[in-house]
């Protein structure tokens, strides 16, 4: 992906001048190239790959056989396309296994199950926290020792969480970050994550109370706050495949990049990295909330200026004339279903 302009790149530029803003206002310009950033991404001008720059190809390490679970990180969106062995492998929301007639939930614990990927639930975690265990957080960095975590989930009871911070009543328990690490209670399930803006990561590693073992569950991020990941579960994976013997097997993917936002000089601009698109998206912001005869057409136009610089850059760099198209006459119905194989 292009990381060629940052926050200082847009604070250097036209962008402050034209939206009314100094130079020097660095809370100013990330609050308002951050809303650009939401309403180019988020609007229905983009198709499903998105403007260039917002996927990236990604590859993760599966465990075979089973129907294993992918847990994408803080950065991804969504997968928009996999392939498992080589083979591109379809991807269904979690609809999909509901409809009328359809397959039903997967998996089915049959002896042959359709190779396919699930969309499942935003997790909190990268994987699981097994129940009656204890959630250690590690600092990285000494300088957050005092920063709070607030660990949401069910108790050694089966009961939901809840605490007492000072006046208000709180679902879930907060941690003081402590020097080399402080210890949640014993919990049967871990729902949610909170934490503070740090300036090292936080290792958060699930801990066997009675043998002392530790197991990495999840890093978060120093401007990470609340942990929310997509994850995906793949069926039917073959014991073996192009590389006979070889474990983990790989899953490769095209990702789309999640919304991130800046809050200091350094940060990227992402997904969208088009710096003159997003200061006419700024533009376009700042007359949406003028009360003045003309302002609502300046701020449409702006807008339309924008989309257009970003069809511009995707040209540019994707070419016009060879897309990827996906054409599948037969739908799902492959001869490979009734084991029917082609040469």
């Amino acid at each position: 992906m292009p990381r060629k302009n940052r926050l200082l790149d847009f604070r250097t530029s036209r962008g402050p001048t034209a939206v009314g803003l100094c130079q020097s206002d660095i809370s100013g310009c990330a609050a308002i190239v951050n809303s650009a950033q939401q309403k180019l991404l988020f609007g229905s001008e983009q198709g499903d790959t998105g403007w260039y720059g917002t996927w990236i190809g990604m590859v993760f390490n599966i465990t075979a056989p089973g129907n294993p679970f992918i847990t994408t990180p803080r950065g991804v969106a969504r997968l928009e396309n996999i392939s498992v062995c080589k083979r591109p492998v379809p991807i269904q929301n979690q609809f999909f296994e509901y409809l009328d007639y359809g397959i039903g939930p997967q998996p089915r614990n049959i002896a042959c199950n359709w190779l396919q990927a699930y969309e499942r639930n935003t997790v909190p975690i990268f994987s699981d926290l097994a129940p009656g265990n204890i959630l250690r957080a590690y600092l990285t960095n000494a300088v957050d020792a005092g920063k709070r975590v607030l660990v949401q989930g069910l108790d050694a009871n089966n009961e939901v969480i809840y605490s007492q911070d000072a006046l208000v009543q709180v679902q879930g328990d907060f941690l003081d970050l402590t020097a080399p690490f402080v210890d949640s209670q014993i919990l049967n399930s871990l729902t949610a994550l909170q934490k503070d803006i740090t300036y090292g990561s936080v290792k958060f590693y699930e801990v066997n109370p009675t043998t002392g073992d530790e197991r990495l569950i999840l890093t978060m991020e120093p401007g990470e706050t609340t942990a929310a990941y997509r994850r995906y579960q793949i069926v039917g994976v073959p014991n073996c495949c192009c590389l006979p013997g070889a474990s983990p097997l790989q899953v490769e993917a095209m990702a789309k990049l999640e919304y991130i936002p800046v809050a200091v000089d350094t940060d990227y601009l992402t997904p969208i990295n088009n710096l003159e698109a997003l200061i006419e998206e700024c533009i376009s912001i700042r007359y949406s909330t003028q009360d003045s005869p003309t302002a609502a057409q300046l701020s449409i136009k702006h807008h339309k200026d924008a989309i257009r610089l970003l069809n511009g850059e995707l040209i540019h760099y994707e070419g016009k004339s060879r897309p990827a198209i996906s054409f599948k006459p037969f739908g799902s119905a492959s001869l490979e279903r009734v084991n029917i194989g082609m040469l």
